[in-house]
């Protein structure tokens, strides 16, 4: 499948101009344009890749990089939980982007916590420092028919859907003129043994996004791709 992609009659594949831009990836799941998954009869949101911090650790490393993404990051979660009023919120790895800015890090941890009965960290590559020792986090979650886990390790998972992060998945949009735009992108798969694979876009605004393919061997292979104001399926 290549870089460009072309997308699939709107009008059956997302939900454009209702109050809230969402598609149905599977039956009562639905992707936020925001860039996270909900699930309608387990009552979760989940995502993936917020790298809270990013720009305070370009900054230390010499990179004049301006401070509004962890702001960003704040304001859009908070929507999505004041929208979507979740029991449980996943956030699957690289929740924090190093040691930097652990005090901030910490602090707004602390007020998502206390919106959210159950808040689920659970453990990325990026994740280290001061957060990891205020906050219980964990290699991997299972609820219902789902398995979570970050995706820089590949656990055993028998029996459920894999849920992860970790791939920054986007699709890139070509007009044939020269201009592009590449978008975050949430996959599905079915790979052998009729196992599922799921992989969540980036919530961080800071990542650039690498090309969602499919997996040797994966068939059927779905791919929705995330506006600012809709989701849409892409072929």
């Amino acid at each position: 499948m290549g870089q460009d992609a072309r997308m699939i009659d709107p009008a059956e594949k997302s939900t454009e101009g209702s109050s809230v831009a969402t598609a149905e990836v599977s039956p009562g799941v639905l992707l936020d344009a925001r860039l996270a998954l909900f699930h309608e009869g387990e009552n979760w949101l989940a995502l993936s890749d917020l790298h809270f911090g990013y720009e305070v650790s370009r900054r230390a490393d010499g990179g004049l990089w301006p401070l509004w993404g962890m702001e960003s990051i704040q304001e859009r979660l908070l929507a999505l939980l004041e929208t979507w009023q979740p029991e449980t919120l996943i956030l699957a790895g690289d929740i924090v982007d190093s040691r930097a800015a652990p005090n901030e890090a910490i602090e707004w941890l602390g007020q998502i916590q206390e919106l959210c009965s159950t808040l689920v960290l659970v453990e990325g590559n990026h994740d280290r420092g001061p957060v990891m020792r205020h906050f219980p986090f964990v290699p991997h979650f299972e609820t219902g028919d789902f398995f979570f886990h970050h995706g820089h390790k590949q656990p055993e998972i028998t029996g459920k859907i894999e849920v992860s992060g970790h791939l920054h998945p986007s699709t890139r949009f070509s007009d044939g003129a020269g201009t592009s735009l590449k978008l975050p992108t949430f996959t599905r798969e079915c790979l052998s043994g009729d196992r599922e694979k799921w992989v969540l876009p980036a919530f961080s605004p800071w990542a650039g996004g690498h090309p969602a393919e499919p997996s040797d061997g994966a068939n059927p292979y779905h791919r929705w791709a995330c506006g600012k104001e809709r989701v849409f399926e892409v072929a």
